[in-house]
């Protein structure tokens, strides 16, 4: 996973606890995706500025979602929207879906970025094995050959 990929993760994990937190206070999802991205920053959060300024024309929230799907692809992003869609098309309860969502996609951050870690800490011993550890062996060795070679 590249690292704009794993910061937009952690972007949408971010946005989308806010997002049911706002949920929660007892806003509307129209309202709630308002207060939630007009004031954020960040790739995701733009996406989402085109979605509220689209609704604000007088688009529709489903048939915009939609459009935002397509462009997502497969990300975090696209996840997010169809919980989304699901909500309003069938009123399933939303804001416990995006707690949990959002516990998810940490989770799924901890782990790669655990798997990055332990991939880099094999090339950190690179030094240590090629480097250090040879000198070290030749100041150990040296003076007691150099005690071997001496004539008594």
């Amino acid at each position: 996973m590249s690292k704009e990929n794993l910061e937009q993760t952690n972007q949408v994990a971010e946005l989308s606890l806010l997002l049911a937190v706002a949920l929660d206070s007892g806003l509307s999802l129209v309202g709630a995706l308002h207060e939630t991205f007009s004031s954020a920053k960040g790739l995701v959060a733009q996406k989402f500025h085109r979605l509220l300024a689209s609704l604000e024309l007088g688009g529709n929230l489903y048939d915009e979602l939609t459009t935002l799907r397509s462009q997502a692809g497969s990300s975090a992003l696209a996840d997010l929207v169809i919980k989304l869609q699901v909500s309003l098309q069938f009123g399933s309860p939303l804001s416990e879906q995006l707690v949990a969502f959002a516990k998810s996609l940490r989770q799924h951050i901890s782990q790669v970025q655990l798997t990055q870690a332990s991939k880099r800490e094999n090339l950190m011993l690179m030094p240590l094995v090629f480097l250090i550890l040879p000198v070290t062996v030749l100041f150990a060795v040296f003076p007691a050959i150099q005690y071997l070679n001496l004539p008594y």
